[in-house]
């Protein structure tokens, strides 16, 4: 649950696209600051899950948004 959060906060409000991988990576950095290391596969394996839930897009092109569910949700 933590790592979806995290994830959510990690995405604009104003749900303009990211770029997954960098922001894959934002999640890790978040995740070891606050002493919670994570797998990189466990990272992209929320994202798919908050996919499938439609808490956010991920697109083919590489770019991720907030839905307004995920923004709420989370938010």
């Amino acid at each position: 649950m933590i790592v979806s959060r995290i994830i959510m906060q990690n995405l604009p409000e104003d749900q303009t696209p990211r770029d997954l991988d960098a922001t894959v990576n934002n999640v890790f950095q978040d995740l070891e600051s606050i002493g919670r290391g994570a797998e990189l596969t466990d990272i992209f394996y929320a994202f798919k899950e908050l996919n499938k839930t439609q808490d956010l897009v991920i697109f083919s092109d590489g770019k991720v948004i907030a839905t307004r569910k995920g923004l709420r949700n989370y938010g």
